[in-house]
Order: C-alpha cells, then sequence, then structure tokens
C-alpha cells in the first residue's frame, strides 16, 4: 500500500502528499523514498522544503499548465537546486472544452470523469513518457504534481504503475486516497483558475466525481483504455515507451517483495 509522510520532519503543509513506495508491481513493490506525488508543490513552505530535499528529492515533475506555473511559479524549492520538468498536461487551465461538453451531456460522474482522463492520457501520451524518463533517470527522488494532485497527476501516477505492472485495483485505490484531502484541497484553490471548477464553485456534497477522487473514477480510465486502446501500456507504447524505458523505471523503483 502506498506509503504517507508522516514523520515529524514531513513537509505537511501539502495537503496531498504521499509516497508510491509500498505499492505492489511486476516482480515486486515500488521502492520506498523514490517517487512522491502531491498537491501544488509551489506550495510547500521553506522548512517543508528543506526536508523534502533532505529525504532525496531532486527532481520535480510538474503537470501544471503555463498559465498555473505563471500564477504561483516554483516556490520554495526553486532555492534548492531541484530540477523542475515543465510538462504540462493541459493547454489551459479553466474549463477546458471537452470537459464541458461531457459534463453537460453525461453528468458528474465517475463515468465521465473518467472518460476525460483518458483522453487526456490518449492526447499527451508522448507528455507523459516524458515524465516516465525523468522519472527513470532522475538521481534521486521525483516528486510529481499539478494543482491538487487528483487529476492529471492521478493520471500519471496510472502511467508510471500501469508500465510497472500494477493491478486496475491497485491503480484505483491509490488514487482515492486523494478523496479525504480533497476538503483542504478545495479550500486551497477556491481563488485558483484550476480545469475542474463548475459553475457552482468549489463546494460538493460528497457526491461529485469532478470535486472528489472515487476510486471508481480511475477505474473507468483504465476500463476504456482497456476496452478501447488496447491498455494503457498500450497507450504509452504509442507515445515512445519502449523497452529500455520500461527497463530503467523497473530497475529504479521496483524491490522485491520480503
Amino acid at each position: 500500500m502506498t506509503e504517507t509522510l508522516s514523520s515529524a520532519a514531513s513537509p505537511r503543509d501539502l495537503v496531498n502528499l504521499r509516497d508510491l513506495g509500498g505499492i505492489a508491481v511486476h516482480g515486486g513493490r515500488i521502492r520506498p523514498g523514490l517517487l512522491w506525488r502531491s498537491d501544488d508543490a509551489a506550495r510547500i513552505t521553506t522548512s517543508g522544503a528543506a526536508a523534502l530535499v533532505g529525504r532525496g528529492l531532486t527532481s520535480i515533475v510538474d503537470l501544471r499548465s503555463v498559465e498555473e506555473l505563471a500564477l504561483t511559479g516554483r516556490g520554495p524549492l526553486a532555492g534548492h537546486g531541484v530540477v523542475h520538468h515543465h510538462l504540462p498536461l493541459l493547454d489551459t487551465t479553466t474549463s477546458p472544452l471537452e470537459l464541458r461538453e461531457l459534463l453537460e451531456t453525461s453528468g458528474d460522474t465517475p463515468r465521465t470523469v473518467g472518460a476525460w482522463y483518458a483522453q487526456l492520457a490518449l492526447d499527451r501520451a508522448e507528455v507523459l513518457v516524458a515524465g516516465l524518463r525523468v522519472v527513470a533517470e532522475a538521481p534521486g527522488a521525483v516528486l510529481f504534481h499539478c494543482a491538487a494532485g487528483k487529476d492529471r497527476t492521478g493520471i500519471f501516477a496510472a502511467a508510471v504503475l500501469s508500465t510497472l505492472g500494477a493491478s486496475l485495483e491497485d491503480i484505483a485505490a491509490d488514487y482515492a486516497l486523494t478523496h479525504p484531502a480533497m476538503p483542504q484541497i478545495l479550500e486551497r484553490l477556491a481563488d485558483v483558475p484550476t480545469p475542474w471548477v463548475p459553475s457552482g464553485g468549489l463546494t460538493s456534497d460528497g457526491t461529485s466525481a469532478l470535486l472528489g477522487a472515487p476510486a471508481a473514477t480511475m477505474r473507468h480510465m483504465l476500463e476504456v483504455l482497456e476496452i478501447d486502446h488496447g491498455g494503457f501500456a498500450a497507450v504509452l507504447a504509442a507515445g515512445g515507451l519502449g523497452p529500455r524505458l520500461r527497463a530503467e523505471l523497473a530497475q529504479r523503483l521496483v524491490v522485491e517483495s520480503a
């Protein structure tokens, strides 16, 4: 299972930060301390940045749009020599047309949001593979993030885990760990343009897939990619993921289970 960063030295000012270490994959589990996901890393405190660097952080995969990067910048981690790789999964931040159309025709459900995720994965397969290459080649730990650490971050996490052979249920379970953090995330993003804010604003009655992180959303994305496109691995292969990069990722990230 995914490990949380819960020691006294952990930078808890990031409300959706966790280590992917411990998730079961082909040949073992993700090695702890090498791959982290979070909400907007620019919002970390100075002490939190120092804590992550002390844990071995060397590289950032920033999935935010150009607009978001201009708005909140890189934050304190920019002062620690952490290499910043900007790999946006969206061209624009506010209300992408395809998402608006899906919500209008299909409603705010896990199937709707999962279908949007699947389309993003297809459209940005080359960007996802570029991020995988960063993870494989980084000299230390890698943190990947968007604004909330939910949608784009969830897609990238699924890309890594699918490449390494994690099960659909384990990928969906990791995604769902974001759900309890959503009230804090929504409060934090109240004044920030995001790609998934409905006209009613950042409030939820607990049934919204757009403003939550139910496992069914990620499950549906993976099912769409499997049924219609031969699976996430095939999508990534079309985006440039070859056997060598897969092997490098496995060598770096996978440790045999005890």
